[in-house]
């Protein structure tokens, strides 16, 4: 591999074309062929690398090429800048991307000389923590597979821990959203189309960035430092350091002639990265909202929005609400990319090529579950982007949350149920049922978004009841067989039939607790009331 000194001028980010074949591009490259073989995805060894390289390349565009307004962004959306015309517009913040050198390095602090040694691997996010290592307690992810990174994964690998740091320690911050983020994306056809999508209209447009600017990025001069119990406020930068925060203090050690494999791309390379320095208080942010994340309301006030972030489970349509169309009775919001992109998600130009043959476009969700220090999980999904607006816009996201709730109430209740059928003591029984969870979302996924397309389609609150009572009716079937399938209720030599039948009556008891919540999610009438008033009519 040749040797990678700027990640603006330098070939460092692997792709792939439509046609199949693989290249590696600089990021001024992003547009090459693109009205005959277009550059179509981002191919690194690892998912999370995928992630991050797309909000780098994000990121640069919403820096140097912020759009004025809505037609301006629909251009450049379907008309994208020719190579030549992208490397000039990079070319006035490439020195703020030197990856190695004497002078200022991209997303480093100069003079950690002497702070402390750390191998390379530790800028992964999911390797063992070093106290596993110390207990030898590493038995999932082993020490000692990386040893050695190449300049391009060296790159993305700082790149992501800086925009996902998890709780490192005391003094070591996590990222601007915090440990592991969720971030989505709208997922277009081609790379650039990708990436454009998710750039938004800026009322900054008119202040070219500089690599020597330092609001944008950090590292250009003396580092905010969280000592002292300091904090960075939107007040102290410019908007487009969400892009480029810098909440861990490093440097990569660099050797010019160090020749070797690196472990994770399998290249060869005359600059191999084996260590790096580091220290405490790197930047305490607060009070940024990024705007690739959703957020939620941190109290009953909503004063205070925080980032939401992946949760044991995965991605499922259960995630839909908050992350393609607010949740009104939460208070969680969508991205501002994703919001932004509604507003031009409409049959015609936009939506014809973002979703051919009449289907939907779709957001591409990801982060890494963690809890403190520790990655439990990196999960990753899409789903449609299904939105509607005017009048109808209130009562379909009213639609949307009562079904989301509805569902799950009802693999909760099924679960409890389960229970109650194996175990005398179901409150005191031990063991993971989350299985049970995943299979009810899997089984019900297809039907709430064909639900959702219909309601998106018409504007008439007799379908939307009809929706709300097909769902419901849905998810009381889904219950009946994973009960059956789970509480062995069908093997009655090896169960206590009583209390397995008495678990059945109580999951199908339209007037238990459970069921009730799940019918006023819906506004579905409770059957007793219903009863009386058809009798007085």
């Amino acid at each position: 591999m040749k040797v990678i000194t700027n990640l603006i001028r330098d070939r460092w980010i692997p792709v792939q074309y439509d046609d199949g074949t693989t290249d590696t591009i600089a990021p001024w490259e992003i547009t090459r062929d693109h009205a005959t073989t277009p550059i179509t995805t981002i191919t690194t060894p690892r998912p999370d690398f995928d992630g991050s390289l797309f909000q780098f390349l994000i990121g640069l565009c919403q820096t140097v090429l912020p759009p004025e307004d809505d037609e301006d962004w629909r251009e450049l959306l379907f008309n994208p800048p020719e190579p030549a015309e992208l490397r000039s517009a990079f070319e006035p913040i490439a020195d703020a991307f030197n990856l190695y050198g004497s002078g200022p390095r991209f997303m480093q602090e100069v003079g950690l000389e002497d702070g402390s040694t750390w191998p390379v691997d530790n800028l992964l996010i999911d390797m063992p923590e070093v106290s596993k290592i110390s207990g030898n307690t590493d038995w999932f992810i082993k020490r000692g597979g990386i040893s050695g990174l190449c300049p391009s994964c060296t790159a993305t690998a700082l790149y992501t821990l800086q925009v996902s740091a998890p709780a490192g320690g005391r003094g070591h911050m996590t990222s601007m959203r915090g440990g592991g983020p969720m971030t989505t994306l709208v997922l277009g056809p081609t790379l650039w189309q990708t990436v454009w999508a998710n750039v938004i209209v800026s009322d900054d447009a008119e202040s070219p960035a500089t690599a020597r600017d330092t609001g944008r990025f950090p590292w250009m001069g003396p580092v905010r430092t969280s000592r002292g119990k300091k904090v960075t406020t939107p007040a102290d930068g410019h908007p487009d350091q969400v892009f480029w925060g810098m909440p861990r203090r490093i440097l990569l050690d660099d050797v010019d002639d160090h020749q070797g494999t690196c472990d994770l791309c399998g290249c060869d390379t005359d600059r191999l990265t084996t260590t790096y320095q580091a220290k405490p208080y790197g930047v305490q942010y607060t009070g940024w909202v990024h705007p690739l994340s959703p957020y939620y309301p941190k109290d009953a006030s909503g004063t205070e929005l925080l980032p939401l972030h992946p949760q044991p489970g995965g991605i499922t349509y259960q995630n839909w609400l908050g992350m393609v169309i607010n949740d009104p009775r939460a208070g969680s919001v969508v991205a501002r990319n994703v919001t932004h992109f509604a507003r031009h998600n409409r049959p015609g130009r936009v939506r014809d090529v973002f979703a051919p043959n009449g289907g939907k476009p779709r957001l591409w969700a990801f982060g890494y579950d963690l809890k403190n220090k520790k990655a439990r999980c990196y999960y990753q999904g899409t789903m449609p982007i299904i939105s509607v607006g005017g009048d109808w816009q209130a009562e379909f996201e009213d639609l949307a949350a009562g079904m989301v709730k509805a569902a799950e109430e009802m693999a909760r209740n099924v679960r409890w149920c389960v229970k109650v059928a194996l175990f005398d003591n179901p409150a005191d029984a031990k063991g993971d049922v989350s299985v049970i969870t995943a299979r009810f979302y899997q089984a019900t996924e297809g039907a709430f978004y064909r639900h959702l397309e219909r309601a998106a389609a018409t504007s008439n609150n007799e379908d939307a009841a009809a929706i709300r009572r097909a769902w419901y009716q849905l998810l009381r079937d889904t219950a009946d067989h994973l009960f059956d399938d789970y509480s062995q209720i069908n093997e009655i030599s090896v169960i206590d039939a009583r209390r397995a039948v008495n678990a059945r009556r109580l999951l199908r008891n339209p007037f238990s607790k459970s069921n009730k919540k799940t019918r006023g999610y819906l506004g579905i009438p409770d059957p007793k009331k219903q009863k009386k008033g058809e009798k007085k009519e």
